[in-house]
């Protein structure tokens, strides 16, 4: 959050150019037993119309907490607060945060919707094996 706060200018001017990484982070985000799952936009290259967790690249030289924090407030509008690691599997590392009080989510255009779904209940969305495991071990700590 730190690095969010110093630099927030960097993240909203417009031609800002930046140095994209191969790490992504990507927050379970719960609430009692529902996890919020945001729907990728049809009209991107990749995963198009697909359930997602919000997260994403990290900026080159990015502290991994920063980048998921500033990754969660730009695809959501949510500031997620001591987002705690659950495991890295290849490129990706998962972290698990509660929902913040403040549910007021605010959509970037990289995504079309969002749910509190239940837990329980997931297999009935379209996500990928990688994210499901990781909110299974999200609920399970």
């Amino acid at each position: 959050m730190r690095f969010l706060l110093e630099n927030w200018r960097k993240y909203i001017s417009e031609g800002e150019k930046r140095v994209d990484s191969d790490k992504i982070a990507k927050a379970v985000i719960y609430d009692e037993n529902k996890v919020l799952i945001v729907k990728r936009s049809e009209n991107l290259e990749k995963h198009a119309g697909e359930w997602d967790l919000p997260g994403g690249h990290l900026i080159e030289g990015e502290d991994m907490q920063d980048g998921l924090q500033r990754e969660v407030w730009e695809e959501t509008g949510l500031i997620i607060r001591s987002p705690e690691k659950l495991y890295s599997q290849g490129r990706d590392t998962y972290f698990k945060a509660s929902m913040p009080k403040n549910k007021d989510i605010s959509l970037s255009d990289e995504h079309t919707d969002y749910l509190l779904a239940d837990a329980s209940d997931l297999d009935n969305y379209d996500l990928p094996s990688k994210y499901l495991n990781a909110i299974k071990r999200a609920f399970q700590q």
